[in-house]
């Protein structure tokens, strides 16, 4: 069954149930704080997933928090072995594998095809690790970038591999 309460109170809340007394009746939920803008979605009573007021997605984590110099839209973050990972199967009987794409338009709307230029970044697989302060130093990364004029079909391009020294803060 389905409870949906409202009240006085500064949350609004849907309950999924099987029971109708005790803590069984609250095992699963969906939670919206209105003060702090928040929507929460909870299985076994536990917090499992929360959109912050900034539209993020964070699962694992209450907070947002910056890693390797940005504040990124999805984040997860755990404890477990299997936490903090992410992994996509595709399972069909043929050549074609699972993939990451990349892209950058110097559009200032979504949907944009607006042309890139030489030098733009296209994006950027990032690796930080805890300092003993926070997570936003980085050890090392792969950065894409233009690298001469596009046109119709055609997209020149560089990888960089960078890696940070001992003793230094940043890749180069």
């Amino acid at each position: 069954g389905i409870t949906i309460r409202s009240g006085t109170s500064n949350y609004g809340l849907i309950y999924f149930s099987d029971a109708t007394s005790g803590t069984g009746e609250y095992d699963g939920a969906i939670e919206y704080k209105h003060s702090d803008n928040f929507m929460v979605f909870r299985t076994g009573a536990s917090e499992r997933l929360r959109i912050d007021s900034s539209g993020r997605l964070l699962h694992g984590h209450d907070t947002s928090r910056t890693v390797g110099d940005r504040t990124h839209l999805i984040q997860i973050e755990g404890t477990a072995l299997q936490d903090g990972g992410l992994s996509m199967v595709r399972n069909r009987n043929d050549e074609h594998s699972t993939s990451i794409t990349l892209a950058k338009t110097r559009g200032s709307s979504t949907g944009a095809n607006t042309i890139v230029q030489s030098g733009d970044s296209i994006g950027e697989f990032a690796f930080a690790a805890g300092d003993g302060t926070d997570v936003v130093t980085r050890a090392g990364r792969i950065h894409c970038e233009i690298d001469g004029t596009p046109g119709a079909n055609d997209m020149p391009g560089r990888l960089i591999f960078s890696t940070t020294a001992d003793g230094a803060a940043s890749p180069t």
